[in-house]
Protein backbone atom coordinates (compact mmCIF):
# COMPACT_ATOMS: atom_id res chain seq x y z
CA UNK A 1 0.00 0.00 0.00
CA UNK A 2 1.66 3.51 -0.61
CA UNK A 3 2.41 5.51 1.97
CA UNK A 4 0.62 9.01 1.65
CA UNK A 5 2.49 12.32 3.67
CA UNK A 6 -0.64 14.66 3.73
CA UNK A 7 -3.10 12.17 4.69
CA UNK A 8 -4.62 9.03 5.38
CA UNK A 9 -6.79 6.44 2.88
CA UNK A 10 -7.13 3.00 3.39
CA UNK A 11 -9.70 2.30 -0.04
CA UNK A 12 -8.40 0.61 -2.94
CA UNK A 13 -6.07 2.33 -5.17
CA UNK A 14 -6.56 2.20 -9.29
CA UNK A 15 -3.84 2.11 -11.07
CA UNK A 16 -3.58 4.03 -14.46
CA UNK A 17 -2.81 1.49 -16.99
CA UNK A 18 -3.00 3.24 -19.99
CA UNK A 19 -1.33 6.33 -21.76
CA UNK A 20 -4.71 8.62 -21.69
CA UNK A 21 -5.26 8.04 -18.19
CA UNK A 22 -1.91 8.63 -17.00
CA UNK A 23 -2.49 11.52 -19.47
CA UNK A 24 -5.31 13.02 -17.80
CA UNK A 25 -4.36 12.51 -14.58
CA UNK A 26 -1.28 14.30 -15.08
CA UNK A 27 -2.56 17.63 -16.16
CA UNK A 28 -3.66 19.92 -13.25
CA UNK A 29 -7.01 20.67 -15.36
CA UNK A 30 -8.28 17.64 -16.27
CA UNK A 31 -7.51 16.75 -12.25
CA UNK A 32 -9.69 19.90 -11.17
CA UNK A 33 -13.05 18.01 -12.58
CA UNK A 34 -12.12 14.83 -11.67
CA UNK A 35 -11.51 15.38 -7.74
CA UNK A 36 -15.47 15.81 -7.03
CA UNK A 37 -16.34 12.48 -7.82
CA UNK A 38 -13.13 11.09 -6.02
CA UNK A 39 -14.44 8.54 -3.79
CA UNK A 40 -17.88 10.04 -4.01
CA UNK A 41 -21.25 9.49 -6.23
CA UNK A 42 -22.46 13.25 -7.56
CA UNK A 43 -24.25 14.03 -10.44
CA UNK A 44 -22.74 16.60 -12.72
CA UNK A 45 -24.10 19.98 -11.81
CA UNK A 46 -22.93 19.11 -8.19
CA UNK A 47 -19.09 18.56 -9.08
CA UNK A 48 -19.20 21.45 -11.16
CA UNK A 49 -20.04 23.87 -8.53
CA UNK A 50 -17.63 21.84 -6.19
CA UNK A 51 -14.70 22.56 -9.36
CA UNK A 52 -15.95 26.25 -9.86
CA UNK A 53 -16.90 25.57 -13.65
CA UNK A 54 -19.69 25.72 -15.57
CA UNK A 55 -22.04 22.54 -16.08
CA UNK A 56 -21.15 22.54 -19.67
CA UNK A 57 -17.54 22.41 -18.96
CA UNK A 58 -17.97 19.48 -16.50
CA UNK A 59 -20.33 17.02 -18.69
CA UNK A 60 -17.63 17.51 -21.61
CA UNK A 61 -15.19 16.52 -19.31
CA UNK A 62 -17.09 13.51 -17.51
CA UNK A 63 -17.82 12.17 -21.38
CA UNK A 64 -13.67 11.91 -21.21
CA UNK A 65 -13.97 10.61 -18.08
CA UNK A 66 -16.03 8.08 -18.91
CA UNK A 67 -14.75 6.63 -22.18
CA UNK A 68 -10.71 6.84 -20.75
CA UNK A 69 -12.39 4.57 -17.80
CA UNK A 70 -11.83 6.92 -15.02
CA UNK A 71 -15.45 7.52 -13.94
CA UNK A 72 -18.52 5.03 -14.07
CA UNK A 73 -21.90 6.02 -14.15
CA UNK A 74 -23.21 4.25 -10.90
CA UNK A 75 -26.98 5.13 -10.89
CA UNK A 76 -29.59 8.12 -11.23
CA UNK A 77 -31.10 10.55 -8.86
CA UNK A 78 -34.91 10.10 -9.32
CA UNK A 79 -36.34 13.84 -9.59
CA UNK A 80 -39.34 15.97 -11.03
CA UNK A 81 -38.21 15.96 -15.01
CA UNK A 82 -35.03 14.06 -16.27
CA UNK A 83 -33.35 12.07 -13.77
CA UNK A 84 -29.67 13.01 -12.52
CA UNK A 85 -27.22 10.61 -13.70
CA UNK A 86 -24.48 9.95 -10.61
CA UNK A 87 -20.99 9.31 -11.42
CA UNK A 88 -17.87 8.13 -8.96
CA UNK A 89 -14.08 7.45 -9.75
CA UNK A 90 -12.00 5.67 -7.55
CA UNK A 91 -11.08 7.14 -4.20
CA UNK A 92 -7.01 6.69 -4.12
CA UNK A 93 -5.19 7.06 -7.31
CA UNK A 94 -2.21 5.46 -8.60
CA UNK A 95 0.05 6.59 -11.75
CA UNK A 96 2.80 4.95 -12.65
CA UNK A 97 5.96 7.09 -13.72
CA UNK A 98 6.69 4.95 -17.09
CA UNK A 99 2.80 5.90 -18.94
CA UNK A 100 3.48 9.64 -18.25
CA UNK A 101 3.65 12.33 -21.03
CA UNK A 102 6.99 13.87 -19.54
CA UNK A 103 10.12 12.65 -20.92
CA UNK A 104 11.88 12.39 -17.31
CA UNK A 105 11.06 12.59 -14.43
CA UNK A 106 12.51 16.43 -13.62
CA UNK A 107 10.13 17.09 -16.17
CA UNK A 108 7.27 15.74 -13.94
CA UNK A 109 8.47 17.02 -11.50
CA UNK A 110 9.04 21.08 -12.92
CA UNK A 111 5.16 20.15 -14.31
CA UNK A 112 3.57 19.62 -11.17
CA UNK A 113 5.63 22.39 -9.14
CA UNK A 114 5.51 25.12 -11.50
CA UNK A 115 1.90 26.09 -10.05
CA UNK A 116 3.33 26.57 -6.50
CA UNK A 117 6.23 28.55 -7.80
CA UNK A 118 3.82 31.06 -9.70
CA UNK A 119 2.07 31.70 -6.43
CA UNK A 120 5.03 31.48 -4.40
CA UNK A 121 6.50 34.33 -6.47
CA UNK A 122 3.03 36.49 -6.18
CA UNK A 123 2.52 35.97 -2.49
CA UNK A 124 6.02 36.42 -2.02
CA UNK A 125 6.02 40.21 -3.85
CA UNK A 126 2.84 40.77 -2.23
CA UNK A 127 4.58 40.08 1.31
CA UNK A 128 7.72 42.62 0.40
CA UNK A 129 5.52 45.49 -0.73
CA UNK A 130 3.84 45.38 2.66
CA UNK A 131 7.34 46.26 4.26
CA UNK A 132 8.72 49.15 5.28
CA UNK A 133 11.91 48.62 3.59
CA UNK A 134 13.36 45.91 2.01
CA UNK A 135 16.47 45.54 -0.67
CA UNK A 136 18.69 42.88 -2.16
CA UNK A 137 21.84 41.97 -0.40
CA UNK A 138 24.76 41.27 -2.56
CA UNK A 139 27.88 40.81 0.12
CA UNK A 140 31.14 38.43 0.47
CA UNK A 141 30.80 37.01 3.93
CA UNK A 142 33.75 36.54 6.72
CA UNK A 143 34.57 33.20 4.85
CA UNK A 144 35.00 34.99 2.03
CA UNK A 145 31.81 33.26 0.38
CA UNK A 146 29.59 35.76 -1.61
CA UNK A 147 25.28 35.82 -1.35
CA UNK A 148 22.64 36.99 -2.58
CA UNK A 149 19.63 37.68 -0.60
CA UNK A 150 16.81 39.57 0.83
CA UNK A 151 16.99 41.44 3.37
CA UNK A 152 15.33 40.07 6.33
CA UNK A 153 13.03 42.67 8.26
CA UNK A 154 13.27 43.52 11.44
CA UNK A 155 11.98 41.74 14.57
CA UNK A 156 9.07 43.46 14.99
CA UNK A 157 7.95 43.42 11.38
CA UNK A 158 8.75 39.37 11.38
CA UNK A 159 6.46 38.97 14.42
CA UNK A 160 3.47 40.99 13.01
CA UNK A 161 3.93 38.99 9.89
CA UNK A 162 3.67 34.92 10.06
CA UNK A 163 5.76 34.24 7.13
CA UNK A 164 8.61 33.27 6.42
CA UNK A 165 10.57 32.91 3.07
CA UNK A 166 14.28 31.21 2.58
CA UNK A 167 16.00 28.98 0.28
CA UNK A 168 19.62 28.52 -0.24
CA UNK A 169 21.99 25.98 -0.71
CA UNK A 170 23.97 25.36 2.57
CA UNK A 171 27.04 23.20 3.36
CA UNK A 172 25.62 20.61 6.14
CA UNK A 173 27.15 18.15 7.72
CA UNK A 174 24.97 14.18 8.00
CA UNK A 175 24.13 15.18 12.02
CA UNK A 176 22.81 18.27 10.51
CA UNK A 177 21.11 17.29 7.64
CA UNK A 178 19.55 14.53 9.94
CA UNK A 179 18.28 17.35 12.35
CA UNK A 180 16.91 18.98 10.08
CA UNK A 181 15.03 15.91 8.40
CA UNK A 182 13.71 15.10 12.31
CA UNK A 183 12.46 18.62 12.09
CA UNK A 184 10.44 18.38 8.42
CA UNK A 185 9.42 15.21 9.77
CA UNK A 186 8.01 16.79 12.84
CA UNK A 187 6.38 19.76 10.80
CA UNK A 188 4.76 17.21 8.44
CA UNK A 189 2.88 15.28 11.42
CA UNK A 190 1.96 18.71 12.48
CA UNK A 191 0.30 19.35 9.41
CA UNK A 192 -1.61 16.37 9.07
CA UNK A 193 -3.18 17.36 11.92
CA UNK A 194 -4.93 20.42 10.02
CA UNK A 195 -4.94 18.24 7.01
CA UNK A 196 -8.25 17.27 5.03
CA UNK A 197 -7.05 14.19 3.82
CA UNK A 198 -5.98 15.57 0.55
CA UNK A 199 -3.76 19.03 0.14
CA UNK A 200 -5.64 21.12 0.84
CA UNK A 201 -5.99 21.98 4.33
CA UNK A 202 -9.76 22.41 5.39
CA UNK A 203 -11.34 25.75 6.14
CA UNK A 204 -12.70 26.68 9.04
CA UNK A 205 -13.05 29.47 11.12
CA UNK A 206 -9.73 31.58 12.09
CA UNK A 207 -8.05 29.85 9.72
CA UNK A 208 -6.24 31.15 6.43
CA UNK A 209 -4.88 29.61 3.13
CA UNK A 210 -0.87 29.98 3.75
CA UNK A 211 1.45 28.26 0.84
CA UNK A 212 3.57 25.52 2.58
CA UNK A 213 7.17 24.19 1.17
CA UNK A 214 9.48 21.93 2.42
CA UNK A 215 12.36 20.80 0.64
CA UNK A 216 15.81 19.05 1.92
CA UNK A 217 17.51 17.73 -0.76
CA UNK A 218 21.17 16.38 -1.31
CA UNK A 219 22.74 17.53 -4.20
CA UNK A 220 25.24 16.39 -6.45
CA UNK A 221 28.77 17.82 -5.14
CA UNK A 222 30.54 17.15 -8.79
CA UNK A 223 27.52 19.70 -10.54
CA UNK A 224 28.76 23.37 -10.05
CA UNK A 225 25.29 24.60 -11.52
CA UNK A 226 23.13 22.72 -8.57
CA UNK A 227 25.78 24.22 -5.94
CA UNK A 228 25.10 28.06 -7.10
CA UNK A 229 21.50 27.58 -6.25
CA UNK A 230 19.01 30.02 -8.62
CA UNK A 231 20.50 33.43 -10.41
CA UNK A 232 19.58 35.69 -8.04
Amino acid sequence: MPHTVLGSYRGEWFTASTPEQARLLSDPVALRHLEPFMGRTLGAAAAAGEAGVSVERMLYRVRQFLKAGLLQEVGQERRAGRPVRLYRAPGGLQVPFTLTPFADLEAQVIRHSAPYDRLRARASGRRLQRLDHHARLIYRDGQGKVHSETETPGPETLAAFPSRDFMGVMWLDDATARRMSGLLDEWRELLGQHSAGSEHSARTDGTQPYLVQMVLLALDPHEPDELTGPPG
